[in-house]
Protein backbone atom coordinates (compact mmCIF):
# COMPACT_ATOMS: atom_id res chain seq x y z
CA UNK A 1 0.00 0.00 0.00
CA UNK A 2 1.34 3.38 -0.59
CA UNK A 3 1.67 5.53 2.38
CA UNK A 4 1.05 9.31 1.48
CA UNK A 5 2.66 12.14 2.96
CA UNK A 6 -1.02 13.30 4.53
CA UNK A 7 -0.87 9.49 6.40
CA UNK A 8 2.72 10.52 8.21
CA UNK A 9 1.45 13.81 8.91
CA UNK A 10 -1.73 12.22 10.94
CA UNK A 11 0.44 10.30 12.63
CA UNK A 12 3.10 12.98 13.74
CA UNK A 13 -0.09 14.36 15.23
CA UNK A 14 -0.87 11.26 16.86
CA UNK A 15 2.41 11.76 18.88
CA UNK A 16 2.56 16.00 18.77
CA UNK A 17 0.35 18.32 19.70
CA UNK A 18 -1.21 19.93 16.29
CA UNK A 19 0.46 23.18 16.82
CA UNK A 20 3.97 21.42 16.46
CA UNK A 21 2.88 19.67 13.02
CA UNK A 22 3.01 22.44 10.52
CA UNK A 23 2.22 22.02 7.08
CA UNK A 24 0.88 26.02 6.72
CA UNK A 25 3.00 26.99 3.71
CA UNK A 26 4.88 30.03 4.96
CA UNK A 27 6.07 28.10 7.73
CA UNK A 28 7.44 25.45 5.28
CA UNK A 29 9.07 27.90 3.19
CA UNK A 30 10.73 29.55 6.13
CA UNK A 31 12.42 25.99 6.49
CA UNK A 32 13.12 25.74 2.00
CA UNK A 33 16.60 27.53 2.35
CA UNK A 34 19.31 28.56 4.18
CA UNK A 35 21.85 31.62 3.96
CA UNK A 36 23.64 30.32 1.16
CA UNK A 37 22.83 30.63 -2.71
CA UNK A 38 20.98 26.83 -3.62
CA UNK A 39 17.95 26.43 -4.48
CA UNK A 40 15.31 26.04 -2.07
CA UNK A 41 13.18 22.96 -1.73
CA UNK A 42 9.92 22.90 0.16
CA UNK A 43 9.34 19.88 3.49
CA UNK A 44 6.31 18.36 3.37
CA UNK A 45 5.93 19.34 6.88
CA UNK A 46 7.66 20.66 9.88
CA UNK A 47 7.60 19.55 13.16
CA UNK A 48 9.00 21.20 16.63
CA UNK A 49 9.86 18.23 19.08
CA UNK A 50 10.54 19.48 22.92
CA UNK A 51 12.19 16.56 24.16
CA UNK A 52 14.33 13.30 23.03
CA UNK A 53 11.39 11.23 23.68
CA UNK A 54 9.44 13.02 20.98
CA UNK A 55 12.27 12.96 18.24
CA UNK A 56 12.72 9.61 18.80
CA UNK A 57 9.03 8.96 17.87
CA UNK A 58 9.29 10.82 14.97
CA UNK A 59 12.33 9.49 13.46
CA UNK A 60 10.52 5.53 14.11
CA UNK A 61 7.45 7.29 12.18
CA UNK A 62 9.41 8.44 9.37
CA UNK A 63 11.66 4.93 9.19
CA UNK A 64 8.57 3.53 9.04
CA UNK A 65 7.34 4.84 6.01
CA UNK A 66 10.48 5.93 3.76
CA UNK A 67 10.31 9.22 4.84
CA UNK A 68 13.30 11.75 4.70
CA UNK A 69 14.33 13.65 8.03
CA UNK A 70 16.31 16.73 7.67
CA UNK A 71 17.40 18.32 11.35
CA UNK A 72 17.08 22.35 11.49
CA UNK A 73 18.67 24.96 13.97
CA UNK A 74 18.02 28.61 12.42
CA UNK A 75 19.41 28.10 8.85
CA UNK A 76 22.06 29.96 9.27
CA UNK A 77 24.08 27.59 6.98
CA UNK A 78 25.91 29.05 3.75
CA UNK A 79 26.20 25.18 2.65
CA UNK A 80 22.64 24.46 1.64
CA UNK A 81 23.29 21.72 4.57
CA UNK A 82 19.55 22.46 5.91
CA UNK A 83 17.49 22.23 2.76
CA UNK A 84 15.13 19.09 1.89
CA UNK A 85 15.95 18.26 -1.23
CA UNK A 86 14.02 14.59 -0.80
CA UNK A 87 11.12 16.73 0.46
CA UNK A 88 9.52 14.76 4.18
CA UNK A 89 10.10 15.98 7.67
CA UNK A 90 11.95 19.07 8.52
CA UNK A 91 12.61 19.22 12.54
CA UNK A 92 12.86 22.19 13.89
CA UNK A 93 14.69 22.13 17.26
CA UNK A 94 13.42 25.68 18.04
CA UNK A 95 11.86 24.75 21.13
CA UNK A 96 14.96 22.33 22.50
CA UNK A 97 16.42 25.66 23.81
CA UNK A 98 17.03 24.58 27.46
CA UNK A 99 20.90 25.27 28.81
CA UNK A 100 20.27 22.10 31.43
CA UNK A 101 23.49 21.99 33.55
CA UNK A 102 26.44 24.45 33.89
CA UNK A 103 29.18 22.22 35.74
CA UNK A 104 31.56 25.23 36.29
CA UNK A 105 34.28 23.32 38.44
CA UNK A 106 34.34 21.00 35.67
CA UNK A 107 34.03 23.47 32.82
CA UNK A 108 31.59 21.88 30.98
CA UNK A 109 27.65 22.56 29.98
CA UNK A 110 25.36 20.21 28.64
CA UNK A 111 22.48 22.06 26.65
CA UNK A 112 19.93 21.35 24.10
CA UNK A 113 20.79 21.36 20.39
CA UNK A 114 18.41 24.32 20.09
CA UNK A 115 20.71 26.95 22.09
CA UNK A 116 22.66 29.46 20.16
CA UNK A 117 25.97 30.42 20.69
CA UNK A 118 25.07 33.90 22.29
CA UNK A 119 22.80 32.29 24.08
CA UNK A 120 25.28 30.24 26.02
CA UNK A 121 27.87 32.97 26.20
CA UNK A 122 25.54 34.98 27.72
CA UNK A 123 24.77 32.67 30.99
CA UNK A 124 28.11 31.24 31.06
CA UNK A 125 29.83 34.91 31.95
CA UNK A 126 27.37 34.93 34.94
CA UNK A 127 30.41 32.66 35.77
CA UNK A 128 33.40 33.48 34.22
CA UNK A 129 32.66 30.86 31.36
CA UNK A 130 32.87 31.60 28.15
CA UNK A 131 32.26 28.90 25.02
CA UNK A 132 35.33 29.62 22.49
CA UNK A 133 34.26 28.20 18.91
CA UNK A 134 32.52 31.59 17.18
CA UNK A 135 31.97 31.01 13.44
CA UNK A 136 30.92 34.18 13.21
CA UNK A 137 26.55 33.49 12.65
CA UNK A 138 24.71 33.07 15.83
CA UNK A 139 24.22 29.29 15.00
CA UNK A 140 22.72 27.05 17.21
CA UNK A 141 25.25 24.15 18.72
CA UNK A 142 23.55 21.68 17.70
CA UNK A 143 24.09 22.72 13.81
CA UNK A 144 27.59 23.90 14.93
CA UNK A 145 27.91 20.44 16.26
CA UNK A 146 26.77 18.53 12.74
CA UNK A 147 28.70 20.77 11.23
CA UNK A 148 31.80 20.94 12.97
CA UNK A 149 32.01 24.58 12.82
CA UNK A 150 34.95 26.38 13.43
CA UNK A 151 36.14 30.31 13.39
CA UNK A 152 38.66 32.58 14.17
CA UNK A 153 39.10 31.37 17.48
CA UNK A 154 40.58 27.54 16.63
CA UNK A 155 44.08 28.86 16.54
CA UNK A 156 43.98 28.62 20.10
CA UNK A 157 40.75 26.62 21.23
CA UNK A 158 40.35 24.64 18.10
CA UNK A 159 37.23 23.79 16.37
CA UNK A 160 33.92 22.07 17.65
CA UNK A 161 35.07 18.82 17.40
CA UNK A 162 37.62 19.90 19.92
CA UNK A 163 34.79 21.14 22.42
CA UNK A 164 32.41 17.90 22.45
CA UNK A 165 32.99 15.71 25.44
CA UNK A 166 29.41 13.89 24.64
CA UNK A 167 26.94 14.04 22.31
CA UNK A 168 23.21 12.35 22.96
CA UNK A 169 21.85 10.71 19.33
CA UNK A 170 18.49 9.71 18.35
CA UNK A 171 19.31 7.55 15.50
CA UNK A 172 17.50 7.04 12.18
CA UNK A 173 15.22 3.76 13.80
CA UNK A 174 14.61 5.92 17.14
CA UNK A 175 17.55 4.50 19.17
CA UNK A 176 19.24 6.61 21.62
CA UNK A 177 22.71 6.44 21.97
CA UNK A 178 25.43 8.25 23.93
CA UNK A 179 28.82 9.04 22.03
CA UNK A 180 31.11 9.91 24.94
CA UNK A 181 31.40 10.38 28.57
CA UNK A 182 32.23 13.55 31.25
CA UNK A 183 35.90 12.31 31.19
CA UNK A 184 38.89 14.17 30.35
CA UNK A 185 40.74 11.65 28.59
CA UNK A 186 39.53 7.90 27.87
CA UNK A 187 40.61 5.00 26.00
CA UNK A 188 37.36 3.06 27.12
CA UNK A 189 35.80 2.11 23.65
CA UNK A 190 35.34 4.04 20.23
CA UNK A 191 35.73 7.18 19.46
CA UNK A 192 31.99 7.91 18.30
CA UNK A 193 32.38 12.14 19.05
CA UNK A 194 34.64 11.78 16.34
CA UNK A 195 32.46 9.87 14.06
CA UNK A 196 28.74 12.49 14.39
CA UNK A 197 30.64 15.61 14.98
CA UNK A 198 30.58 16.53 11.51
CA UNK A 199 27.91 14.13 10.10
CA UNK A 200 25.62 16.45 8.97
CA UNK A 201 22.68 15.09 9.68
CA UNK A 202 23.44 11.88 7.91
CA UNK A 203 23.81 9.39 11.15
CA UNK A 204 21.05 11.08 13.84
CA UNK A 205 19.85 13.83 15.66
CA UNK A 206 21.31 15.48 18.42
CA UNK A 207 19.18 16.18 21.21
CA UNK A 208 22.08 16.98 24.07
CA UNK A 209 25.32 18.04 24.09
CA UNK A 210 28.10 18.06 26.72
CA UNK A 211 30.86 20.71 25.27
CA UNK A 212 34.38 22.33 26.97
CA UNK A 213 34.36 25.95 28.05
CA UNK A 214 36.96 27.70 29.27
CA UNK A 215 37.49 31.19 31.76
CA UNK A 216 37.28 34.27 30.37
CA UNK A 217 40.76 35.55 29.79
CA UNK A 218 41.79 38.45 32.10
CA UNK A 219 42.46 40.59 29.22
CA UNK A 220 42.03 40.82 25.72
CA UNK A 221 44.11 42.57 23.49
CA UNK A 222 43.58 43.22 19.53
CA UNK A 223 45.87 44.04 16.21
CA UNK A 224 45.81 44.94 12.99
CA UNK A 225 48.67 44.12 10.35
CA UNK A 226 48.72 44.51 6.32
CA UNK A 227 51.07 43.27 4.05
CA UNK A 228 51.96 43.65 0.57
CA UNK A 229 50.90 40.08 -0.56
CA UNK A 230 48.61 37.11 0.97
CA UNK A 231 52.17 35.26 1.11
CA UNK A 232 53.78 37.59 3.39
CA UNK A 233 50.85 37.29 5.64
CA UNK A 234 50.96 33.46 5.70
CA UNK A 235 54.61 33.89 6.48
CA UNK A 236 53.84 36.21 9.71
CA UNK A 237 51.73 34.23 10.98
CA UNK A 238 54.08 31.10 10.58
CA UNK A 239 56.63 32.99 12.62
CA UNK A 240 54.23 34.10 15.12
CA UNK A 241 53.21 30.58 16.32
CA UNK A 242 56.87 28.95 15.69
CA UNK A 243 57.98 32.20 18.14
CA UNK A 244 55.12 30.78 20.54
CA UNK A 245 52.90 33.93 21.04
CA UNK A 246 49.77 33.07 22.12
CA UNK A 247 47.20 33.98 19.24
CA UNK A 248 44.25 33.67 20.49
CA UNK A 249 41.74 34.61 17.44
CA UNK A 250 42.98 35.20 13.68
CA UNK A 251 41.81 36.04 10.25
CA UNK A 252 43.48 37.04 6.99
CA UNK A 253 41.51 39.18 4.90
CA UNK A 254 42.44 39.74 0.92
CA UNK A 255 42.35 42.88 -0.35
CA UNK A 256 39.17 42.86 -2.34
CA UNK A 257 37.53 42.14 1.26
CA UNK A 258 38.69 44.76 2.96
CA UNK A 259 37.37 47.28 -0.05
CA UNK A 260 34.14 45.62 0.41
CA UNK A 261 35.00 46.40 4.25
CA UNK A 262 35.79 50.00 3.46
CA UNK A 263 32.65 50.50 1.65
CA UNK A 264 29.98 48.92 3.88
CA UNK A 265 31.96 50.64 7.30
CA UNK A 266 33.12 53.96 5.63
CA UNK A 267 36.49 53.46 7.08
CA UNK A 268 39.76 54.31 5.64
CA UNK A 269 41.85 50.46 6.06
CA UNK A 270 44.44 49.86 3.83
CA UNK A 271 43.39 47.71 0.86
CA UNK A 272 45.56 45.31 1.04
CA UNK A 273 45.68 41.59 2.72
CA UNK A 274 45.28 42.21 6.24
CA UNK A 275 45.29 39.94 9.50
CA UNK A 276 42.91 40.49 12.33
CA UNK A 277 44.64 39.16 15.48
CA UNK A 278 43.58 39.19 18.86
CA UNK A 279 45.43 38.05 21.95
CA UNK A 280 44.29 36.73 25.46
CA UNK A 281 46.12 36.19 28.78
CA UNK A 282 47.16 38.93 32.06
CA UNK A 283 48.16 42.23 31.22
CA UNK A 284 51.51 41.92 31.84
CA UNK A 285 51.74 39.24 29.50
CA UNK A 286 49.87 41.30 26.62
CA UNK A 287 52.57 44.15 27.44
CA UNK A 288 54.94 41.92 26.57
Amino acid sequence: MEITIEHVVNELKGILPEDRVVINMTVRELHSKDESYHVSSLPDVVVFPKTTEEVSAIMKIAIQHGTAVVPFGVGSSLEGHVIPYEKGITMDFSLMNKILEIRENDFLVRVQPGVTRSQLNKELKKYGLFFSVDPGADATLGGMAATNASGTTAVKYGVMRDQVRDLEVVLADGVVIHTGNLAAKSSSGYHLNGIFVGSEGTLGCFTELTLKVYGIPEHVMAARASFPTINDAVEAVINILQAGIPIARIELVDELSMKQVNHYNETSYREEPTLFLEFHGNEAGLKQ
